[in-house]
């Protein structure tokens, strides 16, 4: 039986074909049990799944607005400031 399977860890070469990392393979299960540590099988909906959600990414385009604060005038941070009694620190 022919399945797909999901190429982790490495690349493949397969029937004269690079399959990269992430790639997708058809492969028998007598081939799959060879490479159980490079592949994993994958649900043919999942496959769906995925290429329909990276489609979406390309398609779409966020914007995100970023908020800052207006700068404090001097005389905004002075009425912050923590009157020291007169101490003096340098010594």
């Amino acid at each position: 039986m022919i399945n797909k399977y999901k190429v982790k860890h490495t690349s493949i070469m397969h029937n004269g074909r690079l399959y990269k990392e992430g790639s997708i393979i058809e492969l028998s299960d007598e081939q799959a049990k060879r490479l159980e540590d490079f592949v994993d099988l994958v649900n043919k909906s999942l496959i769906k799944k995925q290429q329909k959600n990276q489609n979406v990414k390309m398609s779409v385009k966020t914007n995100v607005e970023t908020k800052s604060e207006p700068a404090k005038t001097e005389e905004a941070s002075k009425k912050n400031e923590v009157p020291d009694g007169g101490a003096n620190d340098d010594k």
